[in-house]
């Protein structure tokens, strides 16, 4: 039996070998199975071949697992894209509420007794002095303990 034609097509034959499941040796379905990979003329052909015998039923539907499926996916990603967005309203809307009752004041009252910028450098100055004529003390106490003071030679 030949499987291609003169123009390199699948002969009838050979279709209805494959068709049919006659057994062919192992090149020749190879062969087969390439050509149909890639030429579309011959693969109608086969399709149409098919047609005339009955084609085989699932034992079950994947039809309800897939829908199934799509549903959970769909919930997955409505929570996925609004829950985020949900728990920020909420937050705003709690911090809205909850500081209902809560009035600022104006101003901050201060002390009157509050210390200023020249307060603060009347005393730097103040301290600067007591430390300087301290040390002044010092250096003038360190003069009665020279040699020349005490008498020696």
């Amino acid at each position: 039996m030949d499987i291609f034609r003169y123009d390199g097509h699948l002969t009838d034959e050979a279709l209805a070998a494959l068709v049919t499941g006659e057994s062919l040796d192992e090149t020749a379905r190879l062969e087969m199975a390439e050509h149909l990979a890639f030429c579309d003329l011959c693969l109608q052909r086969y399709t149409d071949a098919l047609t005339g015998t009955e084609l085989l039923t699932p034992e079950h539907s994947c039809r309800e697992s897939l829908l199934r499926r799509i549903r959970a996916r769909a919930a997955r990603l409505f929570l996925n894209r609004y829950a985020t967005a949900a728990a920020a309203v909420a937050l705003a809307l709690t911090m809205l509420w909850g500081s209902a009752g809560v009035t600022l004041p104006e101003r901050i009252p201060l002390p009157e007794d509050r210390p200023t910028v020249s307060d603060g450098l009347r005393k730097w100055n103040e301290s600067l002095d007591s430390a300087m004529s301290g040390l002044n003390d010092f250096f003038d106490g360190l003069g009665q303990w020279t040699p020349s003071a005490q008498g020696g030679n």
